[in-house]
C-alpha cells in the first residue's frame, strides 16, 4: 500500500496537467472564435448597367387553329406537321358527295319555287286586268296578290337554301388562312372530321413572340425608368412613343445556352397585374427569317437596363433553395436574416437587390455561413 502511494501521486499529477492543458485549449478556441472579424457594408444605390433575365415561352406571331365547318370523312390530306404552307393552300378535303347532292336538291327546289312564282305572277296580272273591268271582286284580286307574294318569299327561301348548300360544299375544301408552319396535326385520310375539333394549327413564325412575366416591383421600376404612362391604347412612352421604341433592344437566350443572333423589341405589357401571382404578362417580338425559332420552345428574354440599384457582393448571400438571404446588422450589433429578391450582375460578382433591404442598411459581407440570428458581429 505504501509502495503504490508515489505511483498514485504521479498519476494524479499527470491527470491534473492534462486537465489544465485541455481547459486552456478550450478557452483559447473560444477566444479565437470571438476574435473573428466580420466585414460589413452599408448599402447605397449605385449606377450599374445590368441585365434582367426572364423565362419565356415562344409562340408564332399569328397562330390559327383550323376547324372544319362541316362534318365528314377526310378524303384528301395535303399537309403534315412541320411543313410550311402558303395562304390559300389546300390542307384537307372532306368528302363532298353529300354536299353536292344537297346543292342539286336546293337547286331543284329553287327552280320549282321560281316556276310557282311565275304562275302566281301571271294569275295576279290577269286578275288585276279583270278587276279593272269590274269583272272580279277586289277580294279575288287581293287573294291572287297574296299568293304571288308568298311565291316570291318561297323563291327567296329557296335561294338562301341553295347558298347554304353551296357554302357547305365550299367548306369541304379546307385551306390555310395564312402562310406559316403546320403543327398539332391530329387527323389523316379516312378520319372523320368533327365540328369543334381542330384539324391542325398553322403558325406564322416570321415573327416570334416571347411571353414572360414581370413582378410588380420590376414593372414599377421600368415605368419610372422609361416614363411609361397608361393611355387609351395601353402603356406608352413619352410623347406617345411605342414601348418597343423606348426600351433598348432585347436579347434571347436559347435552351442550349446560345444567344439568338437577332435582337428583339418589347411588344406589349398587360395593363392588369395578376392578383394571385403578383406578376404582369409581357411579350417581346423577335424576327425569325431563318425559321430557327418555333412555337412552344422555351427560352429566356434578356432586358438590358441602366440605373441605380442596391449592390451587394455575392459573398454576402446565403442561398435558401430558390431564395437569397442576407444578414442585416441591427443597432445592438447582432444580425438578423432577411430574405431578398435579387438578380445577379453580368460579371457574377454582385447581386442587385430588388426587394427586402433598403439604402442605409448594413449587411455582413463575409463568413455569413457561420452566422445565425442574434449572433453579435461587433
Amino acid at each position: 500500500m505504501k509502495r503504490s502511494l508515489p505511483l498514485m501521486c504521479a498519476v494524479l499529477a499527470v491527470a491534473g496537467c492534462m486537465l489544465f492543458s485541455c481547459k486552456g485549449g478550450s478557452q483559447g478556441n473560444a477566444a479565437a472564435a470571438l476574435q473573428v472579424k466580420y466585414e460589413t457594408k452599408v448599402l447605397q444605390t449605385e449606377s450599374r448597367v445590368y441585365h434582367l433575365t426572364f423565362p419565356a415561352t415562344l409562340s408564332g406571331d399569328t397562330e390559327i387553329s383550323i376547324y372544319p365547318q362541316v362534318e365528314g370523312i377526310i378524303k384528301v390530306c395535303n399537309c403534315s406537321s412541320g411543313i410550311k404552307v402558303k395562304k390559300g393552300q389546300t390542307l384537307f378535303v372532306i368528302d363532298p358527295t353529300e354536299f353536292r347532292l344537297s346543292v342539286q336538291s336546293a337547286q331543284a327546289n329553287l327552280s320549282a319555287a321560281q316556276a310557282q312564282m311565275e304562275t302566281t305572277r301571271l294569275q295576279y296580272e290577269s286578275n288585276r286586268t279583270l278587276a279593272e273591268k269590274k269583272i272580279i271582286s277586289d277580294y279575288v284580286l287581293q287573294t291572287s296578290l297574296n299568293a304571288y307574294e308568298v311565291a316570291k318569299a318561297a323563291v327567296s327561301q329557296a335561294e338562301a337554301q341553295l347558298n347554304i348548300a353551296k357554302t357547305n360544299l365550299g367548306y369541304c375544301t379546307v385551306t390555310s388562312p395564312i402562310t406559316g408552319f403546320v403543327a398539332d396535326k391530329e387527323v389523316e385520310e379516312g378520319d372523320l372530321a368533327y365540328r369543334g375539333v381542330a384539324l391542325c394549327t398553322v403558325s406564322d413564325n416570321s415573327v416570334v413572340k416571347a411571353k414572360f412575366s414581370l413582378t410588380e416591383t420590376q414593372l414599377l421600376e421600368m415605368v419610372r425608368e422609361y416614363g411609361l404612362r397608361v393611355t387609351e391604347k395601353g402603356l406608352e412612352g413619352p410623347k406617345g412613343r411605342q414601348i418597343g421604341d423606348v426600351f433598348p433592344p432585347l436579347k434571347l437566350l436559347l435552351k442550349d445556352g446560345s444567344t439568338y443572333e437577332h435582337d428583339g423589341m418589347l411588344d406589349k405589357i398587360d395593363a392588369i397585374v395578376n392578383a394571385s401571382t403578383g406578376t404582369v404578362t409581357c411579350k417581346a417580338a423577335f424576327p425569325n427569317p431563318d425559321g430557327i425559332l418555333r412555337s412552344g420552345l422555351s427560352a429566356k428574354v434578356v432586358i438590358p437596363l441602366e440605373g441605380n440599384v442596391l449592390c451587394a457582393p455575392q459573398t454576402a448571400a446565403v442561398r435558401l433553395q430558390d431564395q437569397m438571404m442576407f444578414y442585416r446588422v441591427k443597432e445592438d450589433g447582432t444580425v438578423e436574416g432577411v430574405i431578398c429578391q435579387v438578380f445577379p450582375s453580368n460579371d457574377g460578382t454582385e447581386y442587385y437587390i430588388i426587394d427586402g433591404l433598403n439604402p442605409g442598411d448594413e449587411i455582413v459581407t463575409n463568413g455569413v455561413r457561420k452566422l445565425s440570428n442574434g449572433v453579435s458581429v461587433r
